[in-house]
């Protein structure tokens, strides 16, 4: 009779002490605001909101007492390639679009942000105002499709291209902010460029007279965070933000996304 309350109590303090234990979560975080901001070593932006938000969920809904591990990279492939490897307690977040390509090797969480194209022109070009043949080729008809090779935006030039200027000429460029600047220069070019980016470069560059063909604006993908096959977080996260009464139907989902991109961003990026 004592061996089995001895062996009772050994088996109630081994759960107490396994319940009670601090788990960690390494969270991989690749620098770019405004998802991810460090302000000397003072860590913002969308993502890392969420993650606070989801750590204290993982606290009150299921008990999880976890510490949250930084680790930055600056390297987009490396922040990739290293998460993809990391330990089955870590989640990557960097404004990763979900890839089915990408996930036969990673998992994605459901996503939490719309990742929408605007389809930019220079200010001074005419307004698009419906998705008929006439009147995208009244508009683009005789310019230049500016875009990123292997990139979801070369896709939405190419669905244009498919759709409606069958001889649409196109040039590769390096970035998003060289299509910006180059259509700003030029009438006769137009591109895609990530709403987010879109944002920035206005917010930083107030004097350029650019206009968004809202018609033509793609928002098919979306940003999610990015976890090692077999992650246990996969599922936790999932529920945190697309379960019942989950983050996303929330006030301080939206609170968060308005504080970094302002209301009319949230209306178009805000997932439902």
């Amino acid at each position: 009779m004592k061996t089995r309350i001895t062996i009772s109590i050994l088996l109630c303090i081994r759960s107490l002490i396994y319940f009670s234990q601090t788990d960690t979560l390494h969270v991989n975080y690749l620098l770019d605001p405004p998802f991810t901001i460090d302000q000397k070593g003072a860590l913002s932006g969308i993502e890392i909101e969420i993650i606070n938000e989801y750590t204290t969920w993982l606290k009150t809904k299921k008990n999880m007492e976890v510490v949250v591990n930084f680790n930055q990279f600056t390297d987009r492939q490396a922040f990739y390639n290293q998460t993809k490897v990391s330990s089955k307690n870590t989640i990557g977040i960097g404004g990763m679009v979900k890839n089915l390509t990408k996930a036969k090797e990673i998992d994605f969480t459901t996503g939490y942000l719309k990742n929408v194209a605007f389809c930019i022109t220079n200010g001074n070009a005419p307004d698009i105002r419906t998705k008929t043949s006439n009147d995208v080729i009244r508009t683009l008809g005789s310019m230049t499709a500016l875009t990123i090779v292997n990139s979801h935006l070369a896709q939405c030039v190419a669905d244009i291209k498919k759709l409606y200027i069958k001889d649409l000429k196109i040039v590769e460029v390096a970035d998003q902010t060289k299509i910006l600047d180059d259509i700003a220069k030029n009438v006769l070019n137009f591109g895609y460029v990530e709403a987010v980016e879109f944002w920035f470069y206005l917010k930083n560059n107030p004097q350029k007279f650019l206009k968004m063909q809202k018609p033509l604006n793609q928002d098919k993908e979306q940003l999610a965070c990015i976890i090692p096959k077999g992650g246990k977080h996969k599922a936790l996260f999932d529920e945190f933000f697309d379960g019942p009464g989950g983050f996303k139907t929330q006030k301080n989902y939206r609170t968060i996304l308005e504080k970094y991109v302002g209301s009319y961003m949230t209306q178009n990026m805000a997932v439902y």
